[in-house]
């Protein structure tokens, strides 16, 4: 058997005499994870031989202000050295634990390095807050694209409807890229999906896991986009402006504010991408599951209804509201739209949106009254899943494009 390593793996594992030494010292004090009820903390483990110890009791001293305990050891996982703090791959961990798994993923968390490689698989951490914020600094850019051989500007503000100007030299940075010489990123997954489809000709799969608000419909736009930005499209059957625009309109139809989120994805979707021999996209397919129709008149307690009603209260102008009979609907109403200025303000600019949405798709403006009714609304196969719980399995499947 004969073993490859690259450039990369060989710098990545050599180390200093000082770095050799530190790690010496680390593994010869025992540094161990005390796992409790609010977390771990860091700890020493003490030699037990000449104490009277019970089995199953370890002997720790806390790393933080020196106590000294008596612990069962279950409640014991062992550390590892600092310079694994912000390791990659979580697989590369000497000691693959829970308390190790978390701590590395909260330093890595901590320098805004979001995407952590799990063997096969990627963790993706929600920052809570918008991408192109945690992404506008060059630093971090630079730091997921090692090797990098030109510099790249990109703006401090990106445009206010895309980030097109923001993500796109981001995203010809990793086209062609291999797993083994960039850092983990969401674009790296499209990457390898997309090459391993054309070297295979083979379906690719991509499946995004997670409870409801951990970011898996934004990771899918970002995939989306990756690929048909890198790969483009048959006569521009399909292409990332199109594909924002069916998101739009998902959005308002199938999203609601949550307990758990305030723009909740209510549905289930399968995407499907159809490549031709080019590796160009020749046709899109969402499959949706809407989960909650229910919702559309009985809204859970202290929740909202779908995002659209909203739009349509506070963006519809006069002539609109009188053809669809709202003018009666007082603002504080049964969808439960709020009569704060910033908040109408927003749904109003997002009805717009919706609106604009429509007509990328060539949606005639006589059609786009139809959405208003909910049971006219047929919401549009790389295969990617964007799973949570679900309770009922209705379904419809349309072409994008």
């Amino acid at each position: 058997m004969v073993a490859q390593i690259n450039g990369k793996q060989l710098a990545g594992m050599a180390k200093t005499e000082e770095q050799i030494s530190a790690e010496q010292s680390w593994y010869e004090t025992e540094k161990v994870w005390l796992v409790h009820k609010d977390g771990f903390s860091l700890a020493n483990k003490l030699n037990a031989e000449n104490s009277n110890l019970p089995e199953g009791k370890v002997k720790i001293r806390l790393e933080n202000d020196g106590t000294i305990l008596d612990v069962d050891e279950d409640d014991v996982e062992k550390a590892n050295p600092p310079s694994h703090d912000r390791v990659e791959d979580l697989a590369s961990l000497v000691y693959l634990n829970e308390a190790s798994v978390l701590h590395t993923l909260r330093q890595r968390f901590g320098g805004n390095l979001l995407h952590t490689f799990a063997g096969p698989a990627m963790v993706i951490m929600n920052p809570m807050s918008s991408l192109p914020y945690i992404l506008r600094s060059y630093i971090i850019v630079k730091h997921y694209l090692k090797g990098l051989k030109s510099a790249v500007t990109i703006k401090e503000k990106p445009c206010e409807e895309c980030t097109c100007c923001l993500f796109k030299p981001v995203m010809h940075m990793f086209k062609g890229g291999r797993r083994e010489d960039t850092s983990p990123h969401v674009y790296g997954v499209a990457q390898a999906a997309y090459w391993n489809m054309l070297m295979t000709r083979q379906d690719q799969s991509i499946v995004l896991l997670g409870n409801s608000g951990s970011g898996k419909t934004t990771s899918c736009q970002h995939v989306i986009q990756y690929l048909a930005t890198v790969s483009g499209s048959t006569g521009k059957i399909f292409s990332a402006e199109k594909w924002q625009a069916v998101y739009t309109i998902l959005e308002a139809f199938g999203n609601s504010g949550s307990s758990l989120n305030g723009n909740a994805t209510r549905f289930s979707q399968i995407i499907s991408l159809d490549f031709d021999q080019a590796g160009q996209v020749a046709s899109a397919t969402i499959q949706t599951m809407l989960l909650e129709k229910l919702r559309v008149a009985r809204r859970p307690e202290n929740e909202a209804t779908f995002n659209a009603f909203y739009y349509l209260l506070a963006g519809a102008d006069t002539t609109l509201r009188t053809e669809l009979h709202l003018n009666h609907l007082a603002d504080n109403n049964v969808f439960g739209i709020t009569s704060k200025g910033e908040d109408k303000q927003k749904s109003a600019q997002l009805f717009s949106k919706l609106q604009a949405a429509m007509k990328i798709l060539g949606i005639a403006a006589e059609e786009q009254k139809q959405f208003t009714t909910w049971d006219q609304l047929e919401p549009p196969k790389v295969w990617i899943f964007v799973l949570g719980g679900w309770q009922d399995t209705d379904t419809t499947s349309v072409p994008i494009m």
